[in-house]
């Protein structure tokens, strides 16, 4: 019925107008269902397209195309400066540091290892230290660095250095959620093994295993760093902690053969290197530091081996 009264003439305002201009309606929709539902598809693929390509657009260079470039903005060279820095420490940083580390000795890998102390952590920051009573924000901790880490004196809050490497900390950080700890930062903390670390078991290990690297003084060679003595950490750096370093030697030595120590070898090695010599905490006294400091100038200048 209602297909004759299509082609019918009904009269306006009548049921059987009404309905038969909605069948109507609901035929030509049918009709362009598909089509509509095609545009959509297409409208959906170039978006995903675009954005995808804004996406690459945006991608993070890396250091290698930001060192090719010709033109850096402030941002970008304070990045190349700050990754210099991570790198090569003293020639870079020399008038803040005060030993032959540089920042990657223990910020593997230039800061892209995970729990090899990871720098993409400028989300965490500011927080609250125990060590020093107060809440931190990245220049802080990279100050901190300097003058226990690197055995040097602490930069000024707007030096260029710590600028620089606050730039390069931000750049590794894109991408990592605000408040949340990054994935692999820090180091690892070993279980419980139910015994003691034992450090001449340690020294043993150490000589089979660290000291081809390291050195049998824990002197270091070359780009490999010095463990102990006046031109490793001091007393008051993070990694003066049995566990940390614990962790720290578990996951990431010997190099290229990573985890291959158990977690009481690495406590054991821990154990013995915390107990050699190195330079005094810099709280505990500024002419106690700079007694240390003259002796170490005598050191270098009469050749003397690490202590």
């Amino acid at each position: 019925m209602w297909k004759h009264c299509i082609n019918a003439i009904c009269e306006p305002g009548s049921l059987q107008h009404d309905l038969s201009r909605a069948w109507a309606h609901e035929r030509t929709a049918r009709r362009r269902a598909p089509r509509r539902v095609t545009q959509l598809l297409l409208i959906l693929f170039a978006a995903s397209a675009l954005l995808g390509a804004s996406l690459s657009a945006l991608a993070r260079p890396t250091i290698d195309e930001l060192k090719a470039r010709a033109v850096l903005d402030d941002y970008e060279a304070n990045i190349v400066f700050g990754y210099n820095i991570v790198m090569e420490t003293s020639k870079y940083a020399g008038r803040y540091a005060g030993s032959s580390l540089s920042c990657t000795s223990c910020h593997l890998r230039g800061g892209t290892q995970p729990d090899g102390f990871p720098l993409n952590v400028a989300g965490v920051y500011p927080k609250w230290r125990a060590k020093n009573g107060v809440r931190n924000g990245i220049g802080m901790r990279i100050r901190d660095c300097f003058l226990y880490s690197l055995n040097g004196i602490m930069p000024p809050e707007e030096s260029p250095e710590v600028l620089a490497v606050a730039a390069y900390v931000s750049y590794l950080s894109e991408g990592e959620v605000i408040g949340r700890p990054p994935k692999g930062w820090g180091v690892p903390t070993l279980p419980d093994t139910g015994a003691d670390p034992n450090p001449p078991r340690g020294q043993a290990i150490y000589q089979r295993v660290c000291a081809v690297c390291h050195g049998a003084k824990g002197e270091g060679q070359g780009p490999v760093p010095a463990v102990w003595g006046l031109n490793s950490f001091n007393a008051g750096a993070g990694l003066n902690n049995v566990q940390k370093l614990a962790g720290f030697i578990w996951a990431n030595m010997p190099m290229g053969n990573e985890r291959s120590l158990t977690y009481q070898e690495a406590l054991d090695v821990a154990a013995f290197i915390n107990l050699q010599y190195r330079a005094f905490d810099p709280r505990e006294g500024r002419l106690k530091k700079l007694a240390e400091r003259i002796y170490h100038r005598l050191t270098l200048i009469f050749g003397k081996d690490n202590p």
